[in-house]
């Protein structure tokens, strides 16, 4: 099955895993499902990036690329 995964799926599952519903990761780790994400992902974490948050430190091209290299 093919998952397309929203930013907030993307951003956990980098972070903690752990933290997503049991479902998700489930889904998640099934070697049949393939995962996929959209540049609208990277877009609102550039964006929420340049807002200059002290808390949100993610880099949307440095994440791009461990997705890629990642399967993803």
């Amino acid at each position: 099955m093919k998952l397309l995964l929203d930013t907030h799926l993307l951003l956990w599952a980098a972070e903690s895993f752990d933290r997503l519903p049991f479902a998700a990761q489930t889904l998640m780790s099934a070697a049949d499902n393939e995962l996929f994400f959209s540049v609208a992902s990277l877009w609102k974490i550039a964006i929420k990036r340049g807002l200059g948050r002290q808390d949100f430190k993610v880099d949307a091209r440095v994440r791009r690329r461990c997705l890629l290299d990642n399967g993803y």
